[in-house]
């Protein structure tokens, strides 16, 4: 929306570059014209929200001017009475489901590794069994033995890369 309502695409409307929340929303009363935002003071920081569209138009009186840092303050107030406690209670969900993610993770790598282990321990207690003169024999279980080690290692290096995570967001949190 914000993308959408820049000054040269094709739909005006808030919001717009600056501080002020209401730029481009509130009407007048009388006359239902968008009010028109300027900055003032010597920054150009402070928002000043006037009905002018009538006078810049047609030659029409003025029907309101005011200042806008006490409406923005105001809107701001109401915005985080309402989103603030819902936010909190997002938050904590979202910290909790992350958590049980984390968990599942954990618990899915541990039994990888030792399913893993296991298979690398039956792979050498076969390749130890093996007679040695049957050649073929013993390179094939010479193989899976090689094999099985090399994904305990896999397994061990995704579980350790998955602590050091967990870690690293617990300490950013």
């Amino acid at each position: 929306m914000v993308s959408s309502n820049l000054p040269t695409s094709r739909h005006h409307g808030a919001p717009k570059h600056g501080e002020a929340l209401l730029a481009g929303l509130i009407r007048c009363r009388r006359c239902c014209r968008k009010l028109t935002l300027c900055y003032s003071g010597m920054k150009h920081h402070i928002p000043r929200y006037s009905c002018s569209r009538g006078w810049m138009d047609n030659g029409e009186p003025r029907c309101i001017a005011f200042g806008g840092l006490r409406v923005d303050d105001a809107i701001e107030e109401a915005l985080l009475g309402v989103v603030g406690p819902g936010a909190v209670a997002a938050a904590t969900v979202a910290a909790a489901e992350a958590t049980h993610q984390k968990e599942q993770v954990r618990e899915a790598l541990g039994r990888d590794l030792e399913a893993a282990r296991y298979a690398a321990d039956r792979a050498f207690r076969q390749y130890d069994a093996a007679d040695p003169a049957n050649r073929l024999v013993a390179a094939e279980l010479e193989g899976r033995r090689n094999r099985s080690l090399a994904r305990v290692a896999e397994v061990e290096i995704a579980a350790h890369d998955a602590a050091v995570f967990a870690v690293r967001a617990c300490e950013t949190n």
